[in-house]
């Protein structure tokens, strides 16, 4: 060698060394975990705190080390993107969970399957970065799946179509501080068309934006297409975060 230094050809590469620095975070510093989950049947017409409740006991079966809020009334910090409309299922919801120790979220997901209710399914767990913004932040849109019953599919095509050359769809603010006021609904929707369904229902498909303090509703959509009192069936299939 002759005290001589030689270095080989060598390939050295780093991939997305951010992403490997911010997941390596999130699964050892306060661990955060996003669950995707499915509603239906019975667990369609339960309230947002109900469903949280009930998501708390599951999580507390699954024997998951929880991390709580500080104050006399500690409670699990647990984290929807949004509360369902009452009578609406889901098929990929999104709640953020923080535990106090890292959890596989291979699992984490076998653990809840384990204990949830029947009517509640856990799709997919995953870690996520500690300082991602909140999922309610970072939502901006939903998609909804309506079945309607006793419709014409005619009426309800020509319904829609006004719905969608309309400027302005004015409809009274939910809430007692609102009385009296209103809120144009159609540019809160981004898309509305008909859609096969078995019979004898009539489909109807929608993505209507989210933003803070205006954020469309289906059954609101129904109500602007005098549709409301048709007997339906509801379902959001999916929930669109800011890239």
């Amino acid at each position: 060698m002759n005290g001589e230094l030689q270095i080989t050809d060598c390939e050295c590469s780093i991939q997305n060394p951010k992403s490997e620095i911010q997941n390596l975070k999130s699964e050892i510093q306060n661990p955060r975990y996003r669950l995707t989950f499915a509603t239906q049947r019975t667990l369609a017409y339960v309230s947002v705190l109900e469903l949280g409740k009930i998501w708390e006991r599951s999580l507390r079966r699954a024997r998951l080390p929880l991390k709580y809020s500080q104050g006399y009334n500690p409670r699990p910090r647990l984290h929807f993107a949004a509360p369902l409309p009452v009578g609406c299922g889901s098929e990929a919801d999104l709640l953020d969970v923080w535990l106090e120790a890292p959890v596989d979220p291979q699992r984490m997901r076998t653990a809840l399957t384990d204990v949830v209710p029947p009517d509640l399914s856990v799709i997919d767990v995953r870690a996520v970065p500690e300082d991602e913004a909140a999922l309610s932040e970072q939502l901006v849109a939903a998609e909804y799946r309506v079945w309607l019953r006793d419709v014409d599919p005619q009426i309800v095509q020509s319904a829609v179509t006004d719905f969608l050359h309309s400027d302005t769809l004015a409809l009274a603010k939910r809430g007692r501080k609102y009385r009296g006021k209103t809120y144009n609904l159609r540019p809160l929707v981004e898309e509305l068309r008909l859609e096969d369904a078995p019979a004898p229902w009539t489909g109807l498909w929608m993505r209507v934006y989210a933003r803070p303090g205006a954020t469309g509703r289906p059954d609101e959509v129904l109500k602007a297409l005098d549709l409301n009192d048709a007997p339906r069936r509801c379902t959001r299939t999916r929930l669109i975060l800011a890239v």
